[in-house]
Parts: C-alpha cells; structure tokens; sequence
C-alpha cells in the first residue's frame, strides 16, 4: 500500500511540474517615430473663378401657350405636345384602303390643323392618307376624337413602316 501511495504522489507530482510553465514576458520595441516632412515647395491656392458679366438680352421672349409652355417650333408644338394617336386600324373595303384611328388631344382647347400619315418601305413612299374627322376638316376637340382617312395607294400597305407628317400646323382654334 506504501508502495501505491508512494507511487500515487510521484505521479501528482509529475503532472504538477508537468503542468507547470514558465512564462517570460517579452518587450516589444515600437520604431522610432519619424518626424513630419515638410514640403519643399508652398502650393498656389487655385485660381478663383472670372465673374461673367452678360449683357441684357434685347429682343423677343418665348411665346407660350395657354398652359405656359414654350414653343419652340410653330409648325409642330401642338402635335408634339397635346396629340396622341391610338387605335390605329389599317383596312380594305370595297377596293379602297381605309384608315381609322383616335386622336386624343389633351389641350384644354379645340385644336384645327392637318396631320398626313406616310407608307414607306426602304425609303420609297407607296402610299399617304390625309386625316379629317366626321365634320371634313381636322379639328379636334378636347378628349378622343375618332378620326378617318382614305389612303391613295395601289399596293397593300398594312405591314409598311409609316410616319405622320404635320401638313398644317394645329394651333387652338376659339
């Protein structure tokens, strides 16, 4: 039993100094701070801005129309503002090609002018129409109007590119 002991504190005395460590604590020597540079030159500041003088503008101001915009182009400021074209529909009947379709102009006031719509195919013109409404001339009160067209043409231009043309610029109408 004495030999158990004695082999039992030989043993908890190994894990002791076993578990046991030195620890050193080592310095560590930060370099030495190194002084600022100071420049070799002194930096210009930036040129300040020229003040702009302009003259007075003599001459007309822009015209505007009822709703304040300005109009850059006579012949088409109402159409490229106030008129949208939808329901568009491209059709024969009785050996004529017919077109219908609804402008919808957003003026607060009725609108006269004249609007040609174009068929081209690789830059030929194969046919045109002229748009007027049920009372003959174009002129096309606030809200959707339907309007109608009979294209001079001799070939079938249902799958042509078109363009709309202003032939008469629309102005307001009292």
């Amino acid at each position: 039993m004495k030999r158990v002991r004695f082999l039992l504190l030989v043993l908890i005395l190994l894990a002791l100094t076993a578990a046991c460590t030195s620890q050193e604590a080592h310095l560590i020597y930060l370099p030495e701070s190194t002084p600022t540079a100071t420049p070799l030159f002194t930096p210009t500041p930036p040129p300040e801005p020229e003040p702009i003088n302009v003259d007075p503008i003599m001459g007309e101001g822009f015209k505007t129309d009822a709703n304040g915009i300005p109009i850059l182009n006579d012949k088409t400021h109402y159409y490229d503002y106030y008129l949208s074209i939808s329901q568009m529909r491209i059709y024969e009947e009785n050996g004529e090609t017919l077109i219908d379709a609804v402008i919808t102009n957003d003026y607060p006031g009725k609108l006269t002018g004249g609007l040609r719509i174009v068929f081209r195919q690789e830059g030929v013109m194969y046919g045109y129409a002229d748009f007027y409404t049920a009372v003959g001339d174009l002129a096309l009160l606030p809200g959707e109007n339907r309007v109608y067209g009979d294209v001079l043409t001799e070939v079938d231009v249902q799958m042509m590119d078109f363009e709309f043309e202003v032939l008469t610029p629309f102005a307001p109408q009292q």
